[in-house]
């Protein structure tokens, strides 16, 4: 087998390649349309490099501040473009608007202790009990209604609930039916209700002002200007602020001798189901407590909404092709949809969001209670915040109405007050309402403006001097070539 040895070209060799480039009619068109650009464009400091202005180091270190100008100009352009495509959006305080633009607040009122023993009582003795069945053993099982709302519930070691969810299937019961049979309800919260200085009966069939049963969190409660199971409600706005105007109401802390617990006021979106991020206030027998709700809209401008979804962070009804889209029922349905996924069914708290999952029986307790954590901790991405939405702070305190006999308030009796009785007010601060406005850090034509003025801080140039550039670039760098060709073949002639 022959090898071949490739040697590096000669000396000779490499000065004819350098001759060869140096004649070469890509290398001379380069050449003259550069110094034709230099003598012929307006752009700053470009005159300096022409051909009879500088010489040796002059044009060196004048190329080289060029150079350098060039080179920070992108940097800078590299930065405002960063800022314009990773942090499209700025939160302005806008215009203030009026209390009647805004939803009065959801006011919904929680015991907590979700099973009362002399309402199991009393609720056991309706149902019919096969004769199999212990009445006691039964009245234990709702014991394991709590494993819902109690984080740190520990089961029993008695497995009542077999005979409490059987007992319950032959009634034809929801554990729905169940809980709100064994829980405080409405009628042992709320006694008298005002709005303003007007009284209305509590538990009337009105749209708004009624306190109807509802689920929390918390299990079973007494809910106002909210209704989680009217597909079709709207929550109403108040025409009235301050200390005598909003809802009022006397209470009492239960009617059973064992409910002596005090009770939990939260306040929340009136779309939105209750959850532990929802204002709380505890309230206890003999005081009078004031809630002062300070709502804050929070919009989107023209220009966010027509960004990517993404990129704005948040979502519009129309976007998810929704009536109303909520974050918080998107929350809820993600959480709602793992928990049936691992334990096969949805508490009877949660607003049911789909029928594909059976309502959880005592049965399905352990696995609620066990997985808890986890439901807490489901991720999802999907639900971004709404474009459009209302957040609500409270500001609360409470006076003792043992150190007195009187109220801030003309229509209280001393004879409608007894030791479980309580007073709560809420109501909105102030007139006027704060609006958060999302806006864009800049327009397509606020970057263009800025692009521009980076490069002329450092170079001079404009939008002419770019068109002009690419113009030597390419048509008069194409003609340069074009005329060094044909002098080339002329040349050859010759």
């Amino acid at each position: 087998m022959v090898s071949i040895v490739k040697h590096p070209p000669s000396r000779s060799a490499r000065h004819r390649l350098l001759q060869c480039w140096k004649s070469h009619p890509l290398k001379l068109a380069i050449a003259n349309t550069f110094w034709e650009y230099t003598e012929r464009t307006k752009v700053s400091g470009m005159w300096l490099l022409r051909r009879n202005r500088t010489h040796g180091l002059s044009r060196v270190i004048w190329a080289s501040v060029l150079v350098q100008l060039l080179g920070l100009s992108i940097y800078l352009t590299l930065l405002l473009w960063l800022k314009f495509y990773s942090y499209p959006i700025l939160n302005t305080i806008s215009k203030e608007v009026s209390i009647t633009d805004v939803a009065f607040p959801g006011v919904t009122i929680c015991s907590p202790k979700t099973v009362n023993t002399e309402r199991v009582q009393r609720y056991v003795r309706t149902l019919q009990i096969p004769a199999e069945y212990d009445v006691a053993e039964v009245a234990a099982g709702f014991e394991f209604l709590n494993a819902f709302t109690d984080q740190s519930f520990v089961p029993p070691t008695h497995d009542s609930y077999k005979a409490t969810d059987a007992v319950l299937r032959l009634n034809n019961v929801s554990i729905w039916e169940a809980a709100m049979a064994v829980s405080p309800g409405c009628a042992d919260f709320v006694k008298r209700c005002f709005w303003g200085v007007g009284e209305f009966p509590c538990n009337q069939s009105h749209e708004y002002l009624s306190f109807i049963p509802t689920t929390a969190f918390l299990g079973p409660c007494c809910s106002f200007n909210y209704n989680p199971r009217n597909s079709s409600f709207l929550p109403f706005s108040a025409n009235i602020f301050g200390m005598d105007g909003g809802l009022t109401f006397i209470g009492a802390e239960g009617s059973e001798h064992n409910l002596n617990t005090g009770l939990i006021v939260l306040v929340h979106h009136p779309m939105d189901y209750v959850t532990e991020k929802a204002a709380s206030v505890t309230i206890t027998a003999r005081s009078e407590s004031f809630v002062e709700v300070s709502p804050t809209v929070q919009t989107s401008s023209t220009e966010v909404l027509e960004l990517s979804e993404r990129k704005r962070d948040c979502l519009t009804s129309d976007d998810v092709q929704l009536r109303n889209y909520r974050q918080a029922a998107c929350l809820l349905a993600c959480q709602t949809e793992a928990i049936g996924k691992r334990c096969g069914c949805h508490p009877y708290l949660l607003p049911t969001v789909s029928k594909k999952f059976k309502e959880c029986s005592l049965n399905d307790t352990f696995c609620y209670a066990y997985n808890y954590d986890n439901f807490k901790s489901v991720r999802c991405d999907q639900c971004l915040p709404n474009c459009y939405d209302v957040t609500y702070s409270t500001l609360s305190y409470k006076t003792d109405l043992n150190l007195h006999s009187f109220s801030v308030s003309g229509f209280y009796k001393q004879e409608t007050l007894n030791n479980d009785s309580f007073m709560l007010r809420v109501y909105l601060a102030k007139q006027v309402v704060p609006v958060i406005r999302k806006v864009t850090v800049m327009s397509w034509v606020g970057l263009l403006s800025d692009l521009g003025g980076i490069f002329n801080l450092c170079l001079g140039l404009s939008m002419i001097s770019i068109v002009e550039f690419f113009y030597y670039c390419t048509y008069r760098l194409y003609v340069h070539y074009q005329q060094q060709k044909q002098l080339l073949v002329k040349h050859a002639w010759n």
